[in-house]
């Protein structure tokens, strides 16, 4: 319970970069058995992480803990260098696309495997309560309405490791999660600037689904707390909780939802302090003022706080954080078996 309610203390509180020339009319996709669109991304460089730049400007908008956040998990930026080609989902996973690799294997989440998932609780008392363990909750049930079009949430990692496994056999292709670079890569889509949409956070309504007046109307408590700019009634997406995929604006390479709806597990075991190493290892392959990008980072093979669990990496923010924590570069983490309903994923195909 510790490591869970510090989680979501993390999450509370949690308040770039590309160098390549790629047009979303360069960007190939295709459409696999299951009805699911993978945009191809090609390889390329950039800068992983948050700029120097877009610290000056989040500093008069978040207090000086929260800037300490996020110093702490997305500084030093430092430069990547992407070798392959990938494919990645151009959505979340959807429910219907879950439904059907469950319907196929006969799966049972962790969620369902232990009868409970955290989910949002609106009238707890303590903040740090709201999303607490409730029976009965999963993918099916993850505590509000969902349709088949939605992204499928209340998924642990090792939930969406065996919906990869499944699809990379049924595919016969390889399909996994995204490394942090490779997610944080095709959702900047060549831009440097805090969020696709430019720099301003309220951009963010018109691509992706984040705490708003929606959630505001049903909950203010809950979006007062976090909010960093003007909430006006007019202002917001129109959803309270997760929205159908593709509801707003892709980004120039044709990705959608990366900024909000759900928070989207990638492969990397997490660390806090990962950034600063590869910083690090890139000025001793190259120099201080021009260090060397690394190629394809895959997160520490290990860190001591994994010996108290497997602990990932998330990406994107969801429905329930306000814009600032829905930016390129903000990162969370939880352990590979939590199951959370503002938690989903999405794929990366390997590319031959």
């Amino acid at each position: 319970m510790f490591y869970r309610v510090n989680l979501f203390a993390f999450i509370f509180v949690q308040v770039a970069c590309g160098n390549v020339d790629l047009s979303a009319e360069e960007s190939k996709s295709t459409t696999n058995s299951l009805g699911m669109t993978i945009v191809r991304v090609s390889q390329g460089e950039f800068e992983m992480g948050m700029l120097d730049e877009h610290r000056l400007k989040l500093e008069h908008k978040a207090s000086a803990y929260q800037r300490e956040i996020h110093d702490y998990v997305e500084k030093p930026a430092f430069p990547v260098r992407l070798s392959q080609d990938y494919g990645i989902g151009e959505t979340e996973v959807t429910v219907s696309q879950f439904r059907e690799f469950v319907q196929a294997t006969g799966y049972q989440t962790d969620a369902e495997k232990a009868g409970e998932a955290w989910v949002f609780q609106p009238d707890a008392e303590n903040p740090l309560d709201r999303f607490s363990l409730v029976k009965d909750t999963s993918w099916r049930n993850p505590g509000f309405q969902q349709s088949d079009t939605h992204p499928v949430t209340c998924i642990s990692w090792q939930d969406a490791q065996a919906f990869c496994q499944w699809l990379s056999k049924k595919e016969g292709a390889t399909y996994r999660l995204p490394t942090e670079a490779e997610w944080e890569y095709a959702c900047r889509a060549g831009t440097r600037s805090s969020y696709f949409s430019g720099e301003k956070p309220d951009s963010v309504y018109a691509v992706g689904n984040v705490a708003d007046a929606s959630l505001y109307a049903r909950h203010p408590e809950d979006v007062l707390r976090q909010r960093v700019v003007g909430l006006e009634a007019t202002d917001g997406d129109g959803f309270v909780f997760t929205s159908p995929v593709k509801s707003f604006k892709s980004n120039a390479w044709g990705v959608y939802d990366t900024h909000g709806n759900v928070w989207e597990w990638c492969h990397d075991k997490y660390s806090d302090r990962y950034y600063d190493d590869m910083l690090t290892k890139a000025r001793k392959m190259g120099s201080r003022t021009k260090p060397e990008p690394i190629v394809d980072p895959q997160g520490p093979d290990n860190t001591p706080k994994h010996e108290h669990g497997d602990w990932r990496s998330m990406r994107g923010g969801s429905w329930y954080v306000a814009p600032l924590q829905c930016r390129s570069s903000i990162r969370a983490f939880a352990e590979a078996h939590d199951a959370f309903s503002y938690i989903g994923f999405r794929v990366v195909r390997e590319m031959k």
